[in-house]
């Protein structure tokens, strides 16, 4: 017996965008698009309906799950910031390896598509 497909009426889709906010959240928390699968307890169906549109640039799974990593790393780099400005020397070069890191992965994106 063949499974049905179960589709939001409104954008004929598998998923609604009624997770949004959670996946921009969980994101942000840096967590990977299977446990956020997980943590909001979908269904198989939309389980993979979500791990399919958060991996299509310009869906807004992708952008909402892209846009609470940015955020997440910005948190992250504005915290570390503020010990640096108050002599914290490990802040001081965590935060560069950061920024170097970010520097590396922005060139392999642009240049290997990785």
């Amino acid at each position: 017996m063949k499974e049905e497909m179960i589709l939001d009426p409104e954008k004929n889709t598998l998923i609604s965008d009624e997770y949004l906010s959670q996946v921009r959240s969980f994101g942000a928390l840096g967590y990977s698009p299977e446990r956020i699968a997980n943590i909001l307890g979908l269904s198989k169906k939309e389980k993979f309906a979500l791990l399919l549109r958060i991996s299509i640039p310009g869906d807004t799974y992708f952008q909402a799950y892209t846009n609470g990593k940015s955020i997440g790393e910005y948190n992250i780099d504005a915290e570390l910031a503020k010990q640096a400005e108050k002599g914290d020397v490990a802040a001081i070069e965590t935060l560069e390896r950061r920024k170097n890191d970010r520097i590396e992965l922005d060139l392999r994106k642009q240049l290997l598509g990785v």
